[in-house]
């Protein structure tokens, strides 16, 4: 049977030694890709916010022709 403890220390010893080898980003571009995806948020936000109001108004609309 395999030793479990032995398993878990070959595969620490090898997501380490892949992590070392990644590219990370400086602040900088971590900062701007941040502001980035804040915008879209915000942006995405804003119009699904517009789309739900309108849609909402225009069931609105239908359902009190319909009484």
């Amino acid at each position: 049977m395999k030793n479990p403890f032995r398993s878990i220390r070959i595969f620490s010893g090898e997501t380490l030694g892949e992590l070392k080898k990644a590219t990370w980003p400086t602040w900088t571009e971590l900062r701007d890709s941040t502001v980035v995806v804040l915008v879209a948020i915000a942006i995405m936000g804003v119009f699904i916010a517009v789309a739900d109001f309108s849609l909402a108004n225009v069931v609105n609309l239908f359902t009190g022709w319909a009484r």
